[in-house]
């Protein structure tokens, strides 16, 4: 299989994380077991080209290079923080050439031509900038699957509603299939024969930078590699993304592409997670925000007492535990041992809901009461986060 793709340094820094990736060689490398003669086009500058050619070395790949004339990078706060990008006005110094039976291309940050000739095409636009249309120009294929996610499928169909933009996009690109990653949510399969959803393999923890890259790979080696119907192929994604999300480690091992697994399939379905903490510093309010809009992001409903109530005296909280009874799970900011918070934390625990907390490694003395009243700790804020929407799609 050809994979066309960037080759990018990728920093984060809550947790810290320095790598060379990008989307085409995280797959290329995620492919490595699965399809051994995998090939991969990625383009590189003078500054990263020799840790970028000594990180595809050691992965085994094949790789043809193309000439960028500036280096490009992503640089995230935390995993859930959108990236700081730079070298977006980056140019390929040749056109993208190639021939082969399937081919995996990605939207890449680098500007220029392509000429792609393949039987089966799988294409992930990865939003490099504004999306309001597919460009196919350049790709002759027999097949087409459009891989998108829920922000590039609702700026491609333009409505609010997820189904209605993926036929849309499928109508207007005459493609055979839309797959719709719904990341906490498993995904969407969008063919003219209907709509299903497949839901997302739970892990322990959750590193989500990359994690629809994985997806991607996974879903293309099914459908086209191994002759799958679009929705085992999908599941092979969500799977192969599950992998990637709990281990941080490429390649796939084989055993997925047979989707065997210890790996639970949750079903998607409508979640609210109350979002508990406190918010009376910037950092605090700051924390909040980004869970609040990290939750959202990942299409679970909120409630939040900063957003939804503010703050206030007494009154407040009957408002407060009012949307707490109508959550399914909490999610709870556990630094700085707010009174209301535990508070909000042993009502919800008394009446059956799952909770979540978040709290630094220092502060791990404080939580005896919440871990021994069967709450789930987490000192990683991504992985807090999706399992807490995990813990409200079991019980909602």
């Amino acid at each position: 299989m050809l994979v066309v793709g960037g080759t990018y340094r990728e920093r984060c820094h809550r947790p810290s994380s320095l790598e060379i990736f990008g989307s085409g060689l995280r797959a290329a490398a995620a492919l490595r077991v699965l399809d051994p003669e995998v090939e991969l086009i990625t383009a590189i500058d003078p500054v990263l080209k020799e840790e970028a050619a000594a990180a595809a070395s050691g992965r085994g790949l094949r790789v043809a290079w193309l000439d960028r004339d500036e280096p490009v990078g992503f640089d995230y706060f935390t995993p859930l923080s959108s990236p700081t990008i730079d070298g977006r006005e980056a140019e390929l110094g040749d056109a993208v050439r190639a021939e082969a039976r399937v081919a995996l291309v990605y939207g890449m940050i680098e500007r220029g031509p392509r000429q792609i000739r393949t039987e089966t095409l799988v294409l992930d636009p990865q939003q490099p900038r504004e999306l309001s249309d597919l460009n196919l120009e350049g790709f002759h294929f027999g097949r087409l699957a459009i891989v998108v996610n829920a922000s590039e499928v609702q700026a491609l169909g333009g409505s609010k509603d997820v189904v209605s933009n993926a036929q849309s996009v499928l109508q207007k690109s005459r493609a055979d299939v839309v797959v719709v990653k719904r990341a906490a949510q498993g995904a969407l399969v969008v063919t003219a024969e209907g709509v299903e959803s497949i839901g997302a393999y739970v892990s322990e923890r959750v590193w989500p930078i990359g994690s629809g890259d994985v997806f991607a790979a996974g879903f293309a080696w099914g459908w086209g590699e191994a002759g799958m119907d679009p929705v085992t192929a999908a599941r092979v994604g969500s799977l192969s993304a599950s992998w990637w999300c709990g281990s941080q480690q490429l390649p796939i091992p084989r055993s997925i592409g047979r989707l065997e697994t210890d790996r639970t399939e949750l079903p998607p379905r409508p979640v609210q997670v109350y979002l508990a903490g406190p918010f009376f510093t910037l950092g605090e309010q700051w924390l909040v925000e980004l869970s609040w809009e990290a939750l959202k992001e990942l299409g679970a409903e909120v409630f939040s007492p900063l957003h939804d109530v503010g703050p206030g005296g007494p009154p407040v909280a009957a408002v407060d535990l009012d949307g707490l009874n109508r959550s399914q799970s909490m999610l709870a900011i556990l630094d700085g041992a707010d009174p209301g918070t535990w508070f909000e934390i042993g009502w919800a625990r008394k009446a059956g809901l799952p909770v979540v907390g978040y709290c630094n490694p220092q502060a791990r003395e404080d939580l005896k009461m919440a871990e021994g009243t069967d709450v789930e700790v987490q000192l990683d804020l991504s992985t807090a986060i999706y399992r807490a929407i995990w813990a409200g799609m079991r019980v909602a």
